[in-house]
């Protein structure tokens, strides 16, 4: 206990720190310390970690040192914020939160990557190259839940999150005051914010989405503070708080966007310059990473802006389209969602959420107006992703717009409403049973007084496969995770969903070898007059429906087929990145557009000198006739010639290529495969690799429940 909460106090002391030393010990208000603290100790770290210096001893001496400057000026004892009515309503969720806080980590993207991430980098104390989807994301928050961790485990990593959560509550005092609200205002504002379902589950765990309302909302404040009285250093430390916001999330970029446009719209040229220069601190790290490891700056998004090997843009608008409206859901039964069910999309705020069309009478003074503009700027990805979480920084601005209009004697009762409506035996009298949010007392594990083990395995389905696996692997060891495992209690960062092409590309070549049936594959045969030739060209003429796809090519000469070079140049469109899979000799791998096919689609081999050639062979998958795509050899006049007339297709194959799929795996470096049997997801897939394990060269190492470990032979 004492190790988890020295954890989080050194991290938190550091942070403070750094912010009241960055101010010239001179803040408006205490929070804006922390706000600008967080993001100078994050590029601390992260400087730490690039460089691979991130050792135990030199994290814990990096907060030690940073946090040694409260000496040179202890700050004075904060006044407390809430008078004695509101304890009523706030302490019983204190105290319910702290103790959910403390509990060891059970929460799905806390024990996956926010948490596994800052593991790995606690095991290799560096950053890794490997290039994920979760990899490449900005981990700002990350980096100081890594200090924390070393020093006290994931449940101090919490407490850090957790306590910007409750710094949020004095940040929002101190904005209602600004705009012109009462204690009393301000109170029921961030009563509704803190009382809500999803922001206590999300708070009191290793995620970020709390601190994103925090750092959203002291970039509002900082802006209030310069509209009361100017100085561009406000709007310096402003833009720390905004850029730290993309740090945290990308979707924080509109913090960034926000800031420097109402800048610009105001003339504040100096302002806007210092604002950029503090917001680049914490997002260029991160962009010149990603940029540096994938080519694209926004990786693992913007495939499409920025084409790269590592992601399929494809599947990033497959998930962005899913996002949008979680599968169908409609619009107009969205706010009865957010409100009361809690389980579609993930979280719910209480049936008071069902005011918030209230607010929009905000609009009258100029206060609202500031408020609701605010609130729309942060409310904009949520429209990409309409999971609770991400409407929450748009919330607790829209709490204040709501509580800026009603009459001010029910502010109080507002406050004790949203208590009693989101009170845990409550929420069971309306809200979904699968509702996304905090459930028990768990005291006892808080305490430790229940070891974490014995918590762990009756709390996280998954917890005890993982630890068995965990003894099979060797540290960093690769592993194909078909299921999403709690790799934070792993000794290895998997790779599996939403991971990169590589996964996609391996996913498919599974799925194609697990069928009850062989596929049905086309050998073509083209034979012409000896040619040099400067390369080869297989172009789609006419709309396929399904994904188009190249399983095999190969270039002959007198019959012979010519060895790979190194030299030559693959291009493709769509997914280029994925050209070399139709040369590398397995059949069970082939290029695919990934989409129905388009005319226009192609796939091209350029030679690194005119080559002599007379024949080409190729496999296709559906490809009945040779009208279908044309095969063309560019000759040394820079000339394409069709020879798909001189084509012949011969008798379809079908046979099981469960060999070819194990030997691409190994080929990309996994011995292990980690799976869940049923069939929804990868389970098919599961289900052959267990029930024909010699037919696919695997072994069964280990199997807990419906979850199983196999190893490659």
């Amino acid at each position: 206990m004492l190790a988890i909460a020295g954890g989080a106090a050194l991290v938190l002391a550091a942070s403070t720190a750094l912010g009241r030393f960055a101010w010239s010990f001179s803040a408006p208000h205490w929070t804006y310390a922390l706000s600008s603290g967080v993001p100078l100790l994050s590029l601390c770290f992260f400087a730490l970690l690039v460089t691979g210096k991130a050792t135990h001893a030199a994290a814990l001496a990096l907060c030690a040192a940073a946090a040694a400057l409260l000496l040179l000026r202890p700050p004075r004892p904060a006044r407390p914020v809430l008078p004695h009515w509101s304890a009523l309503a706030f302490l019983p969720f204190f105290a319910f939160y702290l103790i959910h806080a403390l509990a060891p980590e059970i929460q799905p993207d806390a024990v996956t990557y926010h948490l596994g991430l800052v593991s790995d980098w606690i095991r290799n104390a560096a950053l890794s190259h490997r290039i994920g989807f979760y990899d490449l994301l900005p981990l700002g928050l990350e980096t100081i839940f890594f200090p924390a961790v070393v020093a006290g485990g994931f449940s101090a990593a919490k407490l850090v999150h957790f306590a910007l959560l409750c710094a949020t509550l004095p940040l929002i005092a101190r904005l209602a005051q600004l705009f012109g609200l009462d204690r009393t205002q301000a109170l029921a504002a961030a009563g509704l914010y803190f009382l809500s379902p999803v922001a206590g589950i999300s708070g009191t765990a290793a995620y970020n989405d709390a601190a994103l309302v925090f750092f959203s909302l002291a970039v509002l404040a900082l802006l209030a503070e310069d509209a009361a009285q100017p100085h561009d250093s406000l709007l310096f430390h402003a833009g720390l708080a905004a850029g730290f916001c993309y740090a945290i999330k990308i979707t924080g970029a509109v913090a960034v966007a926000g800031l420097l446009g109402w800048l610009l719209w105001k003339r504040r040229w100096r302002g806007a310059l210092l604002a950029s220069l503090a917001a680049l601190l914490s997002v260029a790290p991160w962009m010149l990473r990603s940029l540096l490891l994938s080519g694209n700056p926004l990786a693992p998004l913007g495939n499409r802006l920025f084409p790269n090997d590592f992601f399929h843009a494809f599947n990033e608008e497959i998930l962005a389209r899913y996002l949008s409206d979680y599968g169908g859901l409609a619009w107009h039964r969205i706010p009865w969602t957010l409100a009361i069910d809690g389980s579609i999309l993930q979280g719910l705020y209480g049936p008071l959420f069902l005011l918030l069309p209230l607010a929009l009478f905000a609009l009258r003074t100029p206060a609202g107006r500031a408020l609701l503009g605010a609130a729309l700027i942060l409310a904009l990805p949520w429209t990409r992703n309409i999971g609770a979480r991400f409407f929450m920084p748009a919330f607790a601005l829209l709490a204040l717009s709501l509580v800026l209009v009603l009459p001010r004697r029910l502010a109080p009762v507002l406050l004790l409403l949203q208590a009693l409506l989101c009170w845990p035996a409550v929420l069971d009298l309306y809200s979904s049973p699968n509702a996304w949010r905090l459930r028990g007392f768990p005291s006892d594990a808080a305490l430790r007084i229940e070891s974490e083990d014995h918590y762990l395995e009756r709390s996280l389905p998954d917890y005890r496969f993982t630890r068995l696996a965990a003894r099979q692997l060797r540290e960093n060891e690769p592993l194909l995770d078909l299921t999403a495992l709690p790799f934070a209690y792993l000794n290895t960062v998997p790779t599996g969903p939403l991971s990169s092409s590589q996964f996609d590309n391996i996913v498919q070549t599974l799925n194609t070898a697990y069928g009850a049936a062989p596929e049905r594959l086309y050998p073509v045969r083209c034979r012409f007059p000896l040619t040099f030739a400067r390369g080869i060209r297989i172009r789609l003429n006419e709309p396929l429906p399904g994904s188009w796809s190249i399983s095999e090519v190969s270039v002959e000469r007198h019959g012979a087929a010519l060895p790979i070079s190194r030299n030559w140049l693959l291009r493709a469109s769509p997914e280029p990145g994925d050209a070399w899979l139709a040369i590398d000799g397995n059949r069970a791998t082939r290029w695919s557009s990934l989409h129905d096919g388009k005319p226009g689609m192609s796939w091209e081999l350029r030679f690194d000198r005119p080559t002599p050639i007379d024949g080409l062979s190729l496999i296709l998958p559906n490809y009945p006739r040779t009208t279908i795509a044309a095969i063309e050899v560019e000759n040394i006049p820079r000339r394409w010639i069709q020879v798909s007339r001189q084509a012949e297709i011969g008798t379809p194959w079908r046979v099981f290529y469960r060999h070819g799929a194990i030997r691409f795996l190994k080929r990309e470096g996994f011995r292990w495969i980690a799976a869940r049997l049923g069939a929804d997801g990868h389970g098919p897939t599961a289900e052959s690799l267990v029930a024909l394990r010699e037919a696919w060269g695997v072994e069964l190492a280990v199997r807990q429940a419906d979850l199983v470990l196999l190893r490659l032979r």
